[in-house]
């Protein structure tokens, strides 16, 4: 069975995808990034694999041929002007000076540059945690966002740098704490092994 849709065609997501696809992005046009590779379905039924770059929400994979609708073949520069257009987006809003000028349309729905700009200022690079898992981002996204809403809430930027500050210090102290307490131990080991000589 030959690939039904080749890199940069253009293509309309399905509305309804299949309850198993709850939490991917439906009713959305795209365009085709990569052929992935044939999955076997419901016995002998081959499905194609694709990733895509959905417009405002970036490149996923996973979406079978059956989820998609083909709008228009060679998109290449479509795409172009998408991913430019992204990384715009992504820009402003990484902003600081963005983010608490907007600090109550952030708390209802943020971007991931936001949400990562203000993670930065805590000293966490990764949210997606270890194995990229989109659960470890939500859980790290919503604990930022719960960290800076009293902040977000009256566009107080100075007062979030203040917060992020102490917050490091706090950390920093913390493990200093907990480096010398190992230390300690470790001097206890050594002495109680002297005295078993």
């Amino acid at each position: 069975m030959k690939k039904e849709f080749k890199t940069g065609d253009l293509v309309h997501i399905k509305k309804e995808l299949p309850s198993y696809m709850s939490h991917f992005t439906c009713d959305k046009d795209a365009i085709v990034t990569k052929y992935l590779h044939n999955s076997c379905q419901s016995g002998s039924d081959w499905e194609h694999l694709y990733s895509l770059f959905i417009k405002g929400y970036g490149e996923t994979s996973w979406y079978h041929n059956s989820n998609l609708t083909l709008i228009k073949h060679d998109q290449m520069q479509l795409l172009k002007r998408w991913k430019k257009e992204e990384e715009e987006e992504e820009k402003l809003k990484s902003d600081l000076d963005w983010i608490f000028s907007n600090g109550k349309k952030v708390l209802k729905s943020a971007h991931s540059a936001t949400v990562s700009a203000l993670a930065k200022g805590i000293s966490c690079s990764n949210l997606w945690g270890s194995r990229g898992e989109s659960f470890t981002y939500y859980q790290n996204a919503i604990t930022v966002l719960a960290m800076a809403g009293p902040f977000l809430r009256v566009g107080d930027k100075a007062g979030w740098l203040n917060f992020c500050k102490e917050y490091k210090d706090r950390v920093s102290c913390a493990h200093k704490s907990l480096g010398e307490q190992e230390e300690e131990n470790l001097k206890k080991e050594d002495n109680i092994n002297l005295g078993k000589d």
